[in-house]
């Protein structure tokens, strides 16, 4: 299905993105819709099929795929989102407010609990403020799954190192296998980074914060994944009673 470069012969090269990470933008050379196209090297084939035959709200749309031979370069004609990076937002205005946060967290956690629905479950393993974009009416969209894979049990503990230092999960520095509740772990991450303005983690919570919002970043944190919220779907409930925010 995807061992022809034909669909992707209809886009055409605009502008680079990103020439280091194989990020362009093109268009279509009929309908002169503009698209992203990304050159992958490393990838989860199957977890890219699953995201083309069911698009997920919140995911930019697959449109056309190409899977060189032997495990090449995987290329994806996706969906163009307009709008400002969780990072860029960060950059420009400093630390968010608590409501802020615990909107986009909840947003973050709708996305997650789709993929999370799959069987075997996604796992986005990058959750970063650099791969969420906010758009102009207020949708959150998360991007870049070069380093998801499906949660298949089978695995002892994750093969490939993936994901961002600060971030990701503790098992997945190869000591355990990647599941929904490594998705978590960087939920709770994301939310001090964007309360702080800090990636690092170094800078403590700005003494406004709730000590309800405190207990569920410590909850997401947790060193052993058995300590943390068990899916998306759990920590969006939480969020939920916590309620010092606009509905969602």
């Amino acid at each position: 299905m995807f061992d022809s470069m034909l669909p992707i012969s209809y886009y055409r090269e605009i502008a680079d993105l990103n020439k280091d990470h194989g990020v362009s933008v093109v268009q279509h050379i009929e309908t002169h819709k503009i698209y992203i196209r990304k050159v992958m090297q490393i990838y989860s084939l199957p977890v890219y099929e699953q995201l083309f035959y069911h698009p997920v709200r919140g995911i930019p749309r697959i449109y056309a795929m190409y899977a060189a031979p032997n495990h090449g370069p995987l290329t994806v004609i996706e969906e163009y989102i307009s709008g400002d990076t969780l990072q860029e937002v960060l950059n420009l205005c400093g630390p968010l407010s608590e409501q802020d946060v615990l909107s986009f967290a909840s947003k973050l956690c709708g996305i997650l609990s789709s993929l999370q629905s799959f069987t075997p479950p996604i796992v986005h393993r990058d959750i970063k403020p650099s791969n969420i974009i906010l758009t102009e009416d207020e949708r959150i969209v998360l991007l870049d799954l070069n380093a998801a894979r499906q949660n298949d049990h089978k695995g002892s503990r994750d093969t490939q190192l993936l994901g961002t230092a600060g971030f990701a999960a503790p098992e997945q520095y190869g000591f355990a296998s990647s599941s929904p509740r490594a998705d978590i772990y960087a939920v709770g991450i994301l939310m001090k980074a964007l309360l702080t303005g800090d990636e690092s983690g170094s800078t403590p919570l700005p003494s406004s914060v709730s000590r309800r919002t405190r207990s569920i970043i410590d909850h997401c944190t947790q060193m052993d994944p058995k300590n943390r919220y068990p899916s998306a779907a759990a920590l969006q409930k939480a969020l939920h009673r916590h309620r010092p925010f606009r509905n969602v």
